[in-house]
């Protein structure tokens, strides 16, 4: 029996991160699609106020579920290389693999599913803020291992994530490129 895995599906509001997590998820019994924005619902207090809490209590759940032997899937942008890194030592101290990948999305197909989503979390979000968010994602795709994924169509996008996270990774390891070639992009 192999590892469990712990797979980061970060990217931008709109880039399909929930559905493609969900898919995913459903093809693996046990595993947990740990959407932080349903925890966020759980816990009282402005939105502002909850992001954080969260983001703590999902990767506590997150550890015992891989402990369990179970997959965890993620998705969630994460904006900043110092809380990414909290996500891959989560999957570390589980002995889990861990997988990241940054879900990427036309601009057009990006607008239209925000045009549809009105989720209460993000009632703040407009152009400044997707702007320093998409600042923050360029950030964290130079890191070595993170690996880059076009979901301009589910099928699609759900086929390229299989492959992305069958591949061979060690526990506590990276799928993807060598350090030196930084990052792989798959549509």
């Amino acid at each position: 029996m192999s590892a469990p895995r712990l797979v980061l599906l970060n990217g931008l509001p709109g880039v399909g991160k929930s559905a493609l997590a969900a898919a995913w998820a459903a093809r693996r019994p046990g595993a947990l699609n740990l959407d932080i924005d349903v925890v966020r619902a759980l816990i009282s207090g402005p939105p502002g106020e909850t992001a954080g809490p969260a983001r703590s209590l999902g990767l506590v759940m997150a550890v015992e579920h891989l402990r369990a032997g179970h997959d965890v899937v993620v998705p969630q942008l994460v904006a900043r290389p110092d809380q990414v890194r909290r996500f891959a030592d989560a999957a570390a101290a589980a002995s889990a693999r861990w997988t990241h990948v940054l879900v990427e999305a036309p601009r057009g197909v990006v607008a239209e599913r925000l045009r549809r989503d009105a989720a209460t979390h993000r009632g703040d979000l407009g152009p400044a803020l997707t702007d320093a968010y998409a600042e923050g994602l360029r950030e964290v795709a130079r890191t070595p291992g993170v690996l880059r994924l076009v979901n301009d169509d589910l099928a699609r996008a759900l086929a390229a994530l299989e492959a992305l996270v069958e591949a061979d990774v060690p526990p506590g390891g990276s799928a993807g490129p060598s350090p030196g070639t930084g990052r792989k992009t798959v549509r």
